[in-house]
């Protein structure tokens, strides 16, 4: 437990250091690692690290994703989406004996899946600004981590009924309640915390608290479902754990997997359903 409490700190400074570089290539380079690392770590649950071309096909497709909304280079990123998938079937003809299409498949849906998720954060700051950006990242982060560790210690407590007994035997349904209610608190205190942080900075957002209410549980269950998919892919291929990067966490996935699914979902919301908007 003091291990992961103190990871956990070390995660917190680390992401304090980014977001004061929030408006920064530093983002995009922190999103394309994690997001490599991510697929790394995959990509070796499922056994495609053998295939070494597959895989560095894969790793370096994924860490130029969170780079493609970048002018010009936004423009290009059909032709290198196409060029990734191209290589790929190449890939696959030439190496059919070895390669079979369910490790390209495998390959295609993780470099995909995995960084052009984590860069929905990158649009996000780009489209709505740095105020509104700090705040969607902390309610994509703080949803996620927060329904976590309201579930860690909500089914320490009081778990008795198994939510998915194969895929994650530790998870409980009465952990997962207390999970959402955890990030559903918190959260509103983290909300006004960036708006009380943006005015004095001279950039007031307004938050809307309603929203805000209705739709934290939603990211919440969200989020278990991210986690849960993470863990039927450790589960089918025998890992306990992605990696062991973050010590008392695991690998990057571990931690992540849950907000993997989150932060798509706050991105389509920050476009047709805001939960802030800057004031003037």
């Amino acid at each position: 437990m003091k291990v992961r409490i103190i990871s956990s700190l070390v995660l917190l400074i680390i992401l304090s250091i980014v977001l004061l570089l929030f408006d920064t290539l530093a983002l995009n380079l922190v999103i394309a690692f994690v997001s490599l690392l991510a697929v790394h770590e995959l990509l070796s649950a499922v056994g495609c690290l053998q295939y070494r071309l597959l895989t560095a096909l894969s790793l370096c497709f994924s860490a130029i994703v969170p780079f493609l909304s970048i002018e010009p280079v936004v423009h290009g990123m059909p032709v290198i989406c196409y060029l990734y998938v191209v290589a790929l079937f190449l890939l696959l003809l030439r190496h059919h004996q070895q390669i079979h299409v369910e490790q390209i498949a495998m390959s295609l849906m993780f470099s995909l899946l995995v960084p052009f998720s984590f860069s929905t954060i990158i649009f996000i700051r780009d489209q709505q600004g740095i105020a509104l950006g700090i705040f969607y990242i902390a309610v994509t982060l703080g949803s996620a981590w927060l329904s976590d560790t309201g579930a860690y210690f909500s089914g320490r407590l009081f778990g008795k009924h198994k939510l998915a007994p194969y895929v994650s035997p530790k998870k409980t349904v009465e952990g997962a309640v207390g999970g959402v209610v955890v990030s559903e608190v918190l959260m509103l205190g983290i909300a006004w915390l960036c708006a009380t942080v943006a005015e004095h900075f001279g950039a007031p957002i307004q938050i809307h608290y309603g929203r805000l209410l209705l739709i934290v549980p939603v990211l919440s269950v969200i989020s278990i479902l991210g986690d849960l998919s993470a863990s039927v892919i450790k589960r089918q291929y025998g890992v306990k754990d992605y990696g062991s990067i973050i010590p008392g966490h695991g690998g990057i996935m571990d931690r992540f997997d849950s907000a993997l699914m989150v932060a798509p979902l706050v991105y389509l919301l920050s476009q047709y359903l805001p939960l802030a908007e800057v004031i003037g």
